[in-house]
């Protein structure tokens, strides 16, 4: 159940001091780009570097998010962050140009609705033996710093985050657990080249959502493609080689830009995770308020379920018209399936990708990939929704979905 959650006093009275003083943290696209040149000593940020995206995000943060004082403060850290990332990838691709020579693995790519599985699966398969799983503090800080064996440093930011998710947001923490050492989402990638739906997630922006529906996807893929190389070769490089055999990727934001990824990466194999989106939805859409409730001070219920009511419409129809078209690429899984019987799960997707059996021990395999546990209270009437208006908003997809529940 839908509760208002308290922000803790010191952001309170930042926001207070900072509206009597009239702040404006203004984020301006040559004010952030100067702040991030100047932290990384760099200033190339690729020939791919899609400024358009950018400058539209940033447009669309000032007269639709109704950002506060301190989520203004968060917005522009985050943002200089990821130019920084940018910066300092662009640095490694021309010092070592071998890195991105190489091949990159192969996919197991886990997508579908939001809160139908897709964390828990792909925390499961990064446990496996022979995985490379994307860990929150590679997806957060993809490129070396300076050195290419700084790790640590990514680590301990990445540290300084989760604690601060957890002191500003509690409840969002519990809805969707942030583990540092943990697989976190490759659409964090994406934000690098400021084209992932992870900006509508946390914000009002739907100028901007509007206008990322419209672009070709690919691009974004490309760059994705050239990061994946890059952690590739800090793990080899640093590590030493390894004997990995495929990636473990997950977001929901594929589901709708399934022919794209698949041109960018050929080889992979997907996992379309199914769940009655009787309860997936309201999952969703309560993780979303808590997510917003960090940035502004009151959110706007109505309009998240609006904007995510036909987002998710979107997702469903080209991830099922890509299906239509190359259902040997997809595996469609049900949640209660992995939820009641993990090995054979596992298993079945180790075949379908053409990965040998890896025989791992389950109760060994879990404990590994613990962390995914959300303890989580939620209801269609927080949002004014009831069964019937979703089982008929959901009509076609429970008419083609393989999975029948």
């Amino acid at each position: 159940m839908l509760s208002e959650e308290k922000k803790p006093w010191a952001i309170q009275a930042f926001n207070i001091v900072n509206r009597l003083v009239d702040f404006q943290d203004n984020l301006e696209f040559d004010k952030l780009l100067r702040k991030a040149r100047r932290n990384t000593g760099l200033k190339y940020l690729g020939d791919d570097f899609n400024e358009q995206s950018l400058r539209l995000l940033l447009q669309s943060i000032s007269e639709e998010a109704d950002l506060n004082p301190f989520g203004q403060l968060m917005i522009r850290e985050k943002l200089i962050s990821q130019l920084e990332n940018r910066l300092w990838a662009e640095y490694w691709f021309a010092k070592h140009p071998e890195i991105l020579e190489q091949e990159t693995l192969p996919i197991i790519l886990i997508t579908g609705l939001q809160r139908t599985g897709t964390t828990k699966m792909q925390r499961l398969l990064s446990s496996l033996p022979k995985a490379r799983g994307l860990y929150s503090w590679e997806a957060l800080y993809p490129a070396p710093i300076g050195q290419a064996d700084e790790i640590h440093k990514r680590i301990k930011r990445t540290r300084r985050n989760e604690r601060a998710v957890r002191w500003i947001s509690p409840t969002f923490q519990s809805i969707h657990p942030i583990h540092t050492d943990q697989p976190e989402e490759d659409v964090v990638l994406l934000d690098v080249h400021f084209m992932s739906t992870s900006s509508e997630a946390i914000l009002n922006v739907p100028s901007y959502a509007r206008w990322l529906e419209q672009q070709d996807q690919e691009e974004a893929y490309r760059y994705e493609k050239k990061l994946l190389k890059l952690l590739q070769w800090q793990r080899n490089t640093i590590e030493g080689a390894h004997r990995e055999d495929f990636w473990v990727l997950k977001s929901p934001h594929h589901l709708q830009y399934l022919a794209e990824f698949a041109k960018v990466f050929p080889k992979s194999h997907i996992i379309w995770m199914h769940r009655d989106p009787i309860y997936c939805l309201p999952s969703y859409l309560s993780m979303l308020y808590y997510s917003r409730n960090m940035f502004v001070d009151k959110v706007n219920k109505e309009g998240i379920k609006e904007h995510w009511l036909r987002k998710i419409k979107q997702m469903l129809s080209s991830g099922t018209i890509f299906r239509e078209a190359y259902g040997e690429k997809i595996l469609d899984l049900d949640f209660q399936e992995l939820i009641s019987s993990e090995r054979e799960t596992i298993n079945k997707i180790l075949s379908f990708s053409n990965q040998p059996d890896h025989s791992v021990d389950l109760a060994v395999l879990m404990t590994n990939a613990s962390g995914f546990v959300s303890k989580h209270k939620y209801n269609l009437a927080d949002w004014d929704l009831t069964e019937d208006q979703i089982n008929d908003f959901f009509a076609q997809y429970y008419h083609l979905n393989p999975v029948k529940y």
